[in-house]
């Protein structure tokens, strides 16, 4: 069914991601020690899901539930995103993943983002990112060095992609894709 033009459709953030999970015990550890999530509720029993939360607006934004998955087919999606408010917010989740070695990090840009890559203990793909002060045409990627500066990784980053279709300030794209929204 599609939405009529005419109606404005309001804004929606991500609020929460349900994961089965193998090992309950294991996947909380990793939440709460890699990535500083807080545990907000617990189920009763070897089968009690438990609620995670980083955010004081959302009482969880994950959700461990170890009962065996009822899908008969893989999971569609992949990956879960969440956004942070800074460069040195992303730096330091980017610090904390290195201190385990088993997890493997992707450090890129897309341009208009600075993101990082990592799955897991049970291999469920995730991103944590923030924006640039530059829009460009998706899809772009590239992979960036967190070691750098501030600005010398700014300067790195808008140096690949000045010349690319799209490339403009944010806040202007931010402006046009609201009066496309009508927002």
């Amino acid at each position: 069914m599609a939405v009529s033009k005419e109606v404005k459709m309001p804004n929606m953030l991500l609020s929460h991601v349900e994961l089965y999970v193998q090992d309950l015990t294991q996947m909380e550890a990793f939440y709460t020690k890699a990535l500083g999530f807080v545990v907000t509720d617990r189920g009763e029993g070897k089968n009690g899901m438990v609620f995670l939360s980083r955010s004081p607006n959302e009482h969880h934004q994950i959700v461990l539930n170890p009962r065996q998955s009822h899908r008969s087919i893989a999971s569609p999606v992949d990956h879960i995103s969440f956004r942070v408010g800074s460069l040195t917010e992303l730096r330091l989740f980017n610090t904390s993943l290195q201190q385990m070695p088993e997890i493997n990090i992707q450090t890129v840009s897309h341009g208009s983002t600075w993101s990082i890559y990592f799955r897991d203990p049970e291999d469920n793909r995730f991103e944590i990112f923030t924006d640039t002060p530059w829009y460009v045409n998706q899809p772009c990627k590239f992979t960036v060095d967190f070691t750098l500066t501030d600005e010398a990784l700014i300067e790195f980053t808008e140096s690949k992609i000045k010349e690319l279709p799209g490339y403009s300030i944010a806040n202007e794209w931010k402006k046009s894709h609201r009066e496309n929204l009508s927002v």
